[in-house]
């Protein structure tokens, strides 16, 4: 890693170690933490994507974001909106503005209204929508509508906790429609690639916190990490968090013509690593990594969570069966060993 990107993985591993504790994270449960957005954005962190961040950079501050399970859409508002609005030449605009996962389920109407734009529909399961000043969405494959914070809302939640909001919208106007550079395929990709990258951070975490609960526990008269059972299960976890955060570090350096090759690897394998990494975790916590009193399950029940989001394990198996088949039998090996040193340096 480049000394620019320790810095600024140091710094949001600073942020949140200092301005989130578990008072914080418990508040955080019922109302959305102001005081830690405002620190962030005035650090520059939320706009990032938009201030000429690349992927590289970005998967960084998505890892940390998962590494402290932070309960704030820096990775939909840094990595995915900024992105999106800046690839597209229009302004980001002030405040929190969220980006639309792209649901089955979501119907977007743009209809022509004078000199502007008024959008009715829906869009479903939107992270910290309720929340959000603005909105972000690629509506027919390459429109990109940017919209303000609507005021009929369906709360959810995903497995994790965090709000996954169901936003409908009758005759508002909208802040810009614009043809977009960027589709939804891309915007899929990019987020498949962040989620792995959050992902790949809450593994550490889980880690860290095994390896510390099975050095400190005893069990007849000796820590439960000297038990071979134990042990093993140490190193699944280990090996799935490093294979996951390697997959991730290869998508973000991959070329354009491996990008999406990369992208459905770095996802594929960050959702078979966590089903490991959890179930693993679990046994060697026994009852209290269940527990609320414990850390655990602030990592768990995201890495479950965050499985299905742009796209499941399985989803991108498949495209990579398909790319696979498609190149035949000669074609395996080249598209295994292609160089990813052509995209951006991480």
């Amino acid at each position: 890693m480049s000394d620019e990107l320790e810095l600024l993985d140091d710094t949001l591993a600073a942020i949140f170690a200092k301005h989130f504790d578990r008072s914080a994270r418990t508040a955080a449960g019922r109302e959305f933490p102001r005081d830690l957005w405002t620190l962030l954005d005035k650090a520059g962190l939320t706009a990032l994507g938009g201030d000429g961040a690349g992927l590289t950079e970005l998967v960084v501050l998505a890892r940390a974001v998962g590494r402290a399970a932070a309960p704030v859409p820096l990775v939909e508002t840094a990595g995915l909106a900024a992105w999106l609005v800046a690839e597209a030449g229009v302004d980001q605009p002030d405040g929190i503005t969220t980006c639309a996962v792209g649901h089955p389920d979501d119907d977007l109407r743009v209809v022509r209204d004078g000199d502007g734009w008024t959008v009715s529909g829906t869009l479903h399961r939107v992270p910290w929508g309720s929340d959000s000043d603005h909105v972000t969405a690629v509506v027919d494959g390459t429109t990109l509508v940017v919209l303000p914070a609507t005021q009929v809302v369906r709360r959810g939640v995903n497995l994790g906790g965090e709000p996954r909001d169901t936003l409908e919208f009758r005759d508002v106007r909208a802040h810009a429609v614009v043809d977009s550079p960027v589709g939804s395929d891309a915007l899929r990709e990019r987020g498949a690639v962040l989620r792995a990258a959050a992902m790949a951070g809450a593994m550490e975490s889980v880690l860290e916190l095994s390896l510390t609960y099975a050095g400190e526990r005893e069990q007849f008269g000796k820590p439960i990490s000297s038990f071979q059972a134990v042990q093993q299960h140490l190193v699944a976890i280990a090996e799935e968090t490093l294979c996951a955060g390697m997959a991730v570090r290869l998508a973000a350096a991959a070329s354009p013509e491996q990008r999406t090759f990369a992208a459905a690897a770095a996802k594929n394998t960050a959702g078979c690593a966590a089903q490991v990494v959890t179930r693993r975790a679990h046994q060697v916590h026994g009852a209290i990594g269940v527990t609320d009193e414990h850390a655990l399950p602030w990592f768990t029940t995201r890495l479950w969570a965050w499985q299905d989001e742009f796209g499941s394990a399985r989803e991108w198996a498949g495209l990579l069966g398909r790319g696979v088949i498609a190149d035949g039998g000669a074609g395996l090996w080249p598209r295994l060993s292609a160089s990813v040193g052509t995209g951006e340096d991480g």
